[in-house]
């Protein structure tokens, strides 16, 4: 399973990388390949109702010891890390009509804060059961003790993760600004002639460095070097 979700993440890494030349048909094959791996992982332990973990519910076992209970709670975290990995997926195959490549970083972030929050949801009732163990009046004070122990821990555990989600949610409503809008005099002090490729303005913006490319023109720059540097290190005519 690890090396499932390593091969299925580094594949997908690879075609974020490649924005708008990704191939959907590499991406769609991560998706199935994913999707045949869950469903035959369920099926072999369907006796056992692994699924029932994943809404919070106890699996079919006689016993849970805590081997059995770490079982679960790595498989229950796995088939979550694949479900990440999958929607991120269909967020990699959208094309830029529906959702352009400068945007798709907010929903990465926001699926994986959720993700996080939702596998450090899943385990608590589990851990809760094995404290308890199956005649809670045996061990009713440690049990307890153990289980405000847990419980507080636990607590900023999801308060940081809901702080996470809170932060991701700001960032997927905030919209995308590189700089300000440029007036009329800054253009016309600038020539009228856009620093990077040399036309017409055309929606132009002032960046920290002063410089006021198009808006477009943002989204086209090679990730290799930052705009503001390469400014600073590249000859205009090496940007036609």
């Amino acid at each position: 399973m690890a090396s499932t979700f390593a091969y299925a993440n580094s594949t997908l890494r690879e075609q974020v990388a490649l924005k708008e030349k990704r191939s959907v048909l590499v991406v769609f094959w991560i998706l199935a390949f994913l999707t045949g791996n869950t469903l035959y992982l369920l099926y072999t332990f369907s006796s056992q109702q692994l699924y029932n973990s994943l809404i919070f519910l106890k699996p079919n076992l006689d016993r849970l010891d805590f081997f059995d209970l770490m079982w679960i709670v790595g498989i229950a975290d796995f088939v979550l890390k694949y479900l990440t990995i999958a929607l991120k997926c269909l967020v990699v195959a959208l094309p830029k009509i529906i959702l352009a490549v400068k945007s798709k970083g907010k929903f990465y972030l926001i699926i994986e804060e959720l993700s996080q929050l939702f596998r450090s949801l899943v385990p608590i009732q589990l851990w809760y059961k094995y404290i308890m163990g199956d005649d809670p009046s045996s061990s009713y004070f440690l049990g307890g003790i153990l289980i405000i122990m847990y419980s507080l821990c636990k607590s900023f555990d999801i308060c940081g993760r809901v702080g996470s989600v809170r932060k991701a949610l700001k960032v997927l409503c905030t919209p995308q600004t590189y700089g300000v809008r440029a007036t009329s005099q800054q253009c016309s002090e600038a020539g009228d002639i856009c620093a990077i490729c040399q036309a017409e303005f055309r929606e132009p913006l002032i960046l920290l460095c002063q410089v006021r490319p198009q808006t477009p023109l943002l989204c086209q720059v090679r990730p290799q070097t930052p705009l503001l540097c390469r400014r600073m290190q590249t000859p205009p005519s090496e940007l036609l």
